[in-house]
């Protein structure tokens, strides 16, 4: 098994005009044959690629040239940020040999191979006639797939295997990603109040207090002291920090 590697997983989003179910099919074709591109959705003009090692602005001239039409590479919106996500993959590398009897044989094999799903990178050598592989198809599968679509009967050569780490950025809107954060941040400061226990007041038992928690009973409007904390002896003048209520 080769070493490790860390790929930067790529997504790009493109506009593209599309009438029909064949002009889709040949659209989706298109994307997936350019080298390094693993997923093609089509949504009704809105074309989302994903892959690793592939140039944005290559691919979309590539299938502009391919389909004859006019494609625009959306950009990513400001309100976006993205999160990075890592994980690790297997890929095989497979040497078959294949019977390339031209130059135009072996673009073509090499197109019909890049199509499967399961086959990310392909490489032709029409001198050795030789077509390396790379991706997570079955030995098996590929060479049944071989023969399908080229009527061609391949051999295994080589099998290796290698195992890299793929690093995802997954967008997020902006406004959601500082509302988690302000989430995070409020459930911090709840944990760190502590409860606070209000003292008991205790009513003044001096025979001239003046019971204010009842103001309609005196003829005072204002209920601002209702009780006092103060010990019986507030009103001593030799208590200088006594109630000053007299």
């Amino acid at each position: 098994m080769g070493e490790t590697k860390a790929e930067q997983l790529v997504t790009a989003v493109y506009k593209v005009h599309v009438h029909c179910k064949q002009c889709a099919n040949t659209v989706v074709t298109q994307f997936t044959q350019f080298p390094g591109v693993r997923e093609v959705k089509l949504d009704g003009g809105k074309v989302t690629v994903k892959g690793i090692g592939f140039d944005a602005e290559k691919l979309r001239k590539k299938v502009e040239k391919g389909c004859r039409r006019r494609v625009e590479l959306v950009p990513h919106p400001k309100d976006i940020v993205t999160e990075v996500k890592s994980k690790k993959e297997e890929l095989k590398i497979i040497t078959v040999r294949v019977p390339l009897h031209c130059a135009e044989c072996s673009d073509r094999v090499k197109e019909v191979l890049l199509e499967h799903r399961s086959i990310y990178a392909a490489k032709t050598d029409l001198g050795k006639n030789l077509c390396v592989v790379e991706g997570v198809i079955e030995e098996k599968k590929l060479l049944e797939y071989i023969y399908h679509r080229t009527r061609k009967y391949g051999f295994i050569e080589k099998v290796e295997k290698k195992e890299i780490i793929v690093e995802e950025k997954v967008e997020v809107k902006k406004k959601e990603a500082e509302k988690k954060e302000g989430e995070k941040k409020e459930v911090k400061v709840k944990e760190k109040i502590k409860e606070v226990v209000a003292p008991y007041f205790i009513p003044c038992t001096h025979p001239h207090f003046i019971d204010y928690s009842h103001p309609e009973l005196h003829g005072f409007k204002d209920t601002v002291f209702l009780h006092c904390s103060h010990s019986n002896q507030f009103l001593s003048n030799e208590n200088p920090e006594g109630c000053s209520v007299m």
